[in-house]
């Protein structure tokens, strides 16, 4: 393992023999000597002891166990050919020895030519008995090939020799089974001359019958020639003569051998016939075979001394090597740990002047901690103190525009104007109480006033002021509780119904119309829970951990509040000594939950009024109605600004000259300019998903809305955003909080501006009487009008001469429906499209008619009129005389 990277392959080999006899003995023992020789293969033998259902068994365990290739004696051709097949078909390399198969799905055969050895012992027989010879013959196996060859062979030898075969009867290859049948024989047949035996097993059989019998006459014949039994029989004279039946177990392990390893070998091979063995020849096999015994024997112990030798030496090899990587690995060691000595060093260094940095940044952020306590400290005592100052003309405010909203001798208009200050005055002094509360919740001062409630009775209280909103957003609004029973409770009642307005009327504000919000309240002996979810916009993760700090928003680009509603209702519950959490996910809806511990502060119930009344919810989330009437005469306004009071008010202002449409954010802004063509869009900066600058933007690239003026409100007043918005398109900007009459004055300006462009493109159809290239050169430009323009004369140009070109067909041509082609057409020209395509036919007339010979007619039909009759009418209404009396007058 330590010298050695690639372990060789060992080789697996299975032998599958038929049966167990001396002639097989003698071919396994040839097989574990060729073994000896090679040590990349392993070889396992396996006995079918005569059966075929155990050799196909046998054949099955070498295919399924990782055996490489397979060497087949198979006991019968039939019964063994559809699993040898098999196995061949699968990939697995088979070689087939001594008997056969039908068919030939196998890798290599090596076989004995049986009909010679029939022919060798025919022949023999005739030499020592001459012709007119009688013989019987003792058959191996019914179905076994070499019985059949050998059989064939010594009855076309025997009887072409004049010899006479009385009878030929199976023994299965067995002494047992061959004694019973010769007796038989030998008394059916007495004057036989020779008895004939596929193997010697069966023909020491016949021997032993025969000499009972007293009938030592009878020449016996066997075959095989295997030491111990045949050629020993014939050195006893048990036997006359034995037929050498080859076993070249060497050759077949060769053969397997080079197949697995892709050498060059021969498939078919018969090995060829020997000669006979009888007394003449017998001691001498014997002794040879004694011979190779003994110098087996040594072999094997060679072979055992060397592996001894060769493990001592791997042994020891190992132990070099390991001795060798054990001293390296002491050096490396050696060399490792002194190297963390040093890198230890350089660590301690560099760790001491780290520590140095950050007790310095420790010291910054302390200081800078500090700071932000006192910035944080002076913000809310300046929030405070600015909240006290306006408390006071905040109330001055307040009472005059109540008495206001509640007055009848005010005009619509009016009205609608002072219920949106109502509305933002409510807003206001909300903002103030809150931030005046948490300061008190800073400096400690502020206390709870606890009474036993009802809760199952006072959060029905509590939602039902939020029933009548919902109903008018169509959103669906429940409640829902574990049990119907009394929820006795003590808390500060004002403080925990201002944490349920502050939770409810965020998910009023995040969730859109048709959606919906869930109110749960659960309590046992130690708690209440109760939560609220919705199905709006979500809170990212990013915000979650942060969005009960103080003055945290969540939308920092769109803020859709102050940033202290959640910090101050976390302050009243953590004053309960409660808990409040967030789940959420964006666009899938959050679920705020508060856990309040259940206390006890009197027996009785209090009898409790709401003090935020369904009013009050009305007014802070409901958004100002405004009757908008819509005339044709108008020119139209779209207003878009994602907050609803913001589109009532400047509607109100705007509505008594102008037709008014709304879009809460830009990208509804974009598809109702592309529906309506406004003849002024008003938008505002930040909004949510899409802002203003983008929606100018997009707007200004847009064939169908590239021409109508933008004008931006905006509560940023820094010359770099209003570049930005100048960059973006936009025309004009008005700052918040804005004057309506300067509001007025901006849209009364930019539309007269539109006006006098389109003034202008409207003299150049005038003064442009042909559609040639001084008249395109005349509009070309940068400006994308202009590019829209050169386009539609171009479509024009082609199809003017075709009587039945419709406004549908150009507006198709130039990719827009009728409807904003129509509106297009008309900004830029102050002509309807039949208006301009008719104009321009005539004026393309009069200068064929003041610079051609041709016809009326001709240039009536080239022109796009149907009749030339028409074509005069129509010339006489534009220039007040005929195709002819302008000729005439040119001839004159």
């Amino acid at each position: 393992m330590l010298y050695g990277c690639d372990e060789e392959r060992i080789y697996r080999i299975g032998v599958s023999q038929c049966s167990q006899d001396d002639w097989r003995t003698k071919m396994n023992d040839e097989i574990n000597r060729e073994i000896m020789f090679h040590e990349d293969a392993v070889v396992e033998i396996r006995s079918a002891d005569d059966s075929n259902e155990k050799q196909i068994e046998d054949i099955k365990y070498f295919a399924e166990n990782g055996f490489d290739i397979i060497i087949v004696s198979p006991n019968e051709a039939a019964a063994l050919t559809h699993i040898i097949k098999k196995v061949y078909k699968k990939g697995m390399p088979v070689i087939i020895f001594d008997r056969n198969i039908i068919g030939d799905t196998y890798t290599a055969r090596i076989g004995v030519d049986d009909e010679g050895i029939g022919r060798s012992a025919a022949h023999y027989a005739l030499h020592m008995l001459g012709t007119g010879a009688k013989a019987i013959e003792i058959f191996g196996l019914k179905g076994s090939t070499p019985a059949e060859g050998r059989h064939d062979g010594f009855v076309a030898e025997f009887k072409k020799g004049k010899g006479e075969l009385l009878a030929s009867v199976p023994a299965n290859w067995n002494k047992e089974d061959a004694i019973p049948v010769v007796d038989s024989l030998l008394k059916i047949y007495p004057d036989v001359d020779l008895i004939y035996a596929h193997n010697d097993r069966m023909a020491i059989g016949a021997s032993e019958v025969a000499s009972k019998m007293g009938r030592d006459d009878i020449k016996i014949i066997g075959i095989d020639a295997a030491p111990n039994i045949g050629i020993q029989a014939v050195a006893d004279s048990v036997i006359d003569a034995t037929f050498l039946y080859p076993t070249e177990g060497h050759r077949l392990i060769r053969t397997a051998l080079a197949i697995l390893k892709k050498e060059p070998y021969q498939r078919e091979v018969q090995l060829p016939v020997s000669s006979a063995v009888d007394l003449t020849n017998a001691d001498i096999l014997l002794l040879q075979n004694e011979t190779l015994k003994e110098e087996t024997g040594k072999m094997k112990q060679l072979k055992a001394r060397i592996d001894d030798y060769w493990a001592k030496h791997s042994s020891q090899t190992s132990l070099f090597y390991a001795s060798i990587v054990i001293i390296i690995l002491l050096f490396g060691v050696a060399f490792l740990l002194l190297r963390a000595y040093w890198q230890h060093s350089r660590h301690q260094k560099t760790l001491m002047f780290q520590n140095k940095l950050l007790e310095e940044e420790r010291d910054k952020q302390k200081s800078l901690n500090s700071q932000l306590q006192d910035a944080i400290q002076s913000k809310l005592m300046f929030f405070t103190n600015v909240s006290h100052d306006l408390r006071t003309p905040l109330t001055l405010i307040s009472e005059p525009v109540s008495q206001l909203v509640s007055a009848d001798n005010l005009t619509h208009q009016q009205h609608t104007l002072m219920k949106i200050a109502d509305k933002n005055i409510k807003i206001l002094h909300r903002l103030i109480n809150q931030i005046l509360d948490f300061r008190k919740y800073e400096n400690g001062k502020l206390k709870l006033k606890l009474i036993e409630i009802d809760f199952s009775q006072t959060i029905n209280e509590w939602l039902e002021s939020f029933y009548s909103i919902a109903r008018k957003r169509n959103i669906k609004l429940t409640l829902q509780a574990k049990e119907s029973t009394p929820v006795k409770i003590a808390v500060d009642v004002e403080k925990i119904e201002r944490v349920f307005f502050n939770l409810v009327s965020n998910a009023f504000k995040y969730t859109p119309d048709n959606g919906s919000i869930t109110v749960f309240y659960e309590s046992d002996d130690n708690k209440l829970t109760f939560a609220v979810a919705d199905t709006g916009e979500g809170i990212s993760e990013r915000d979650l951990g942060n969005i009960f700090d103080r003055f945290y928003q969540v939308d920092r680009v769109h803020p859709n509040g102050s940033g202290l509603g959640l910090s101050l209702a976390k302050a009243f519950v953590e004053l309960h000594e409660g808990t409040i959490s967030v789940e959420s996910a964006l666009n899938k809806g959050s679920v705020f939950t508060v856990v309040l511990p259940v206390k006890h502060v009197s027996e009785t119930i209090s009898e409790l009024k709401a003090d935020i009344t369904e009013p009050d919810v009305e007014r802070e989330l409901a958004p100002v109605s405004s009757d908008i009437v819509f005339d044709k005469e108008k020119q139209l306004i779209l207003i878009i600004d994602d907050n609803k009071d913001v589109q009532t008010l400047v509607g109100e202002l705007l509505k008594d000259e102008y037709n008014i449409i709304t879009a809460v954010n830009g990208r509804e802004g974009i598809r109702m300019a592309a529906k309506y063509i406004p003849d002024l869009v008003i938008c505002d900066v930040m909004m949510p998903v899409m802002d203003g600058l983008e929606c100018c933007k997009r707007m200004k690239t847009e064939v169908s809305t590239s021409h109508i003026p933008v004008l931006m409100l905006t509560a940023c007043s820094m010359d770099e955003q209003r570049v930005q918005g100048y960059d973006s398109g936009a025309d004009g900007y008005v700052a918040k909080p804005f004057n309506g009459i300067v509001l007025k004055s901006r849209c009364a300006n930019l539309i007269a501006n539109r006006k006098r462009i389109r003034d202008l493109w409207q003299d150049n159809v005038l003064v442009t009487p042909t559609i040639n290239r001084d008249m395109k050169s005349q509009v070309e430009g940068k400006n994308i009008d202009n590019e829209f323009y050169n386009r539609f004369l171009e479509i024009f140009k082609k199809e003017m001469g075709n009587s039945d070109l419709t406004v549908d067909a150009i507006a198709s041509d130039m990719g827009l429906e009728r409807s904003q082609f129509y509106r297009k057409i008309k900004a830029l020209t102050n002509y309807s499209p039949v208006e301009l395509i008719r104009c321009l036919r005539l004026k393309h007339a009069r200068n064929l008619l003041t610079s051609t010979e041709k016809t009326i007619s001709e240039i009536a039909y080239e022109t796009g009129f149907s009749t030339p009759a028409y074509f005069t009418k129509c010339y006489r209404d534009n220039y007040g005389e005929t195709p002819s009396e302008t000729r005439s007058k040119l001839t004159n």
